[in-house]
């Protein structure tokens, strides 16, 4: 059994994310998906990992893990979307917790609400793409009223988000442009490879790892998560990070206990794939750390200097130039070149740097 260093798994998991070296964008893209959350920091995501511009024609924007919008090969959506779906005992979980109670309130089970939910979201599109305001109408204009709950925050009624957003799961909806939604295209992959391959791919993003971190990081059901590992057990072998049990596709051992060497500056977004790993103890080991990553609102972003955590930042847009105000951890790097390059990638010309 392979014992390994915290320092280690994270070497692993840099290199698993494409934060080495950059390589072509379609491969950056299907390590594990890019969130694009906030709104157009997908774009900060991908200067991280490529110098290449992103071919539409092979890509989808789709709700995925926890609901968010992912940035996922379209060839590949179904390991993103269709193999997070649990049983319909599960499904509670992707939903999460209260919304599948007010389902029950309203007389549904929640698989009975997700389907009424698609059914309308279907005849809702079929006429082309809506954005969101209008999305929301059409789903009100055909659903019934005790699937509209009152929003408080919106002072209206509609569909609770962890309804329509587990659309795009069930391979009903994507994203055409920024907050518009449009039928998917038929997922191209079976399930049963689809599942598979989610298990690999977070294996080589977040590895060594439980099934209940799988479970977290997807927001899925923890007895789901379980059967993905399972699925592909004979592909497994046991680790021991920290004391704690984990695993890790046997493939990959010499790449963990050898891995590759980083190189170069990267600056990531607060909500970066990487950034959101399952186990933040393993990312961030001091509890001050953490809670200045992973505040409740208002995440800064995180500087890698040849993959080591080396500072957090925070970037303020102001006219053309982005103000970047830095706070190293224990030691300084020069920014100038990648503090520019993410500017531009948040519509700004350049980049000026206060720490």
């Amino acid at each position: 059994m392979l014992t390994v260093a915290p320092e280690q798994a994270l070497a692993f998991r840099v290199a698993g994310h494409n934060l080495h070296r950059r390589t072509d964008a379609l491969t950056a893209i299907a390590a594990c998906g890019l969130q694009d959350y906030p709104p157009g920091w997908v774009e900060v995501a991908l200067n991280a990992r490529t110098k290449e511009k992103v071919d539409p024609r092979k890509t989808v924007t789709v709700n995925a893990m926890r609901g968010a919008p992912y940035l996922v090969p379209s060839k590949e959506v179904a390991i993103f979307t269709a193999a997070l779906l649990p049983d319909d005992e599960d499904l509670g979980s992707v939903v999460n917790g209260r919304e599948a109670r007010e389902a029950k309130d309203a007389g549904y089970t929640v698989r009975e609400a997700l389907d009424r939910v698609a059914e309308a979201a279907r005849d809702g599109l079929a006429d082309g793409p809506l954005g969101r305001d209008d999305f929301h109408q059409a789903l009100r204009e055909r659903l019934p009223e005790n699937l509209l709950p009152w929003c408080r925050g919106c002072q209206s009624h509609h569909v609770r988000a962890g309804f329509w957003r587990t659309l795009g799961l069930m391979g009903v909806t994507r994203m055409d442009g920024k907050a518009r939604y449009a039928l998917a295209e038929p997922a191209r992959m079976p399930p049963a490879k689809a599942r598979d391959e989610l298990a690999r791919r977070f294996l080589r993003c977040f590895g060594p790892a439980s099934h209940t971190q799988l479970a977290k990081w997807a927001q899925t059901a923890p007895k789901h998560a379980k059967a993905l590992f399972e699925g592909i057990s004979d592909e497994l072998e046991e680790v021991r990070l920290d004391g704690s049990k984990r695993w890790l596709l046997a493939a990959d051992a010499k790449r963990l206990e050898q891995p590759p060497k980083a190189t170069g500056i990267r600056m990531l977004g607060g909500h970066d794939p990487y950034v959101g790993q399952p186990d933040r103890e393993t990312l961030a080991p001091d509890k001050r750390l953490r809670t200045k990553m992973f505040p409740a609102v208002g995440r800064p972003g995180v500087i890698l200097d040849h993959g080591r955590l080396a500072g957090l930042w925070k970037g303020r847009k102001r006219g053309d130039m982005l103000a970047i105000e830095v706070t190293w951890l224990d030691r300084t790097v020069e920014l100038g070149r990648e503090a520019n390059a993410v500017a531009k990638a948040r519509g700004c010309e350049r980049a000026e740097i206060r720490s």
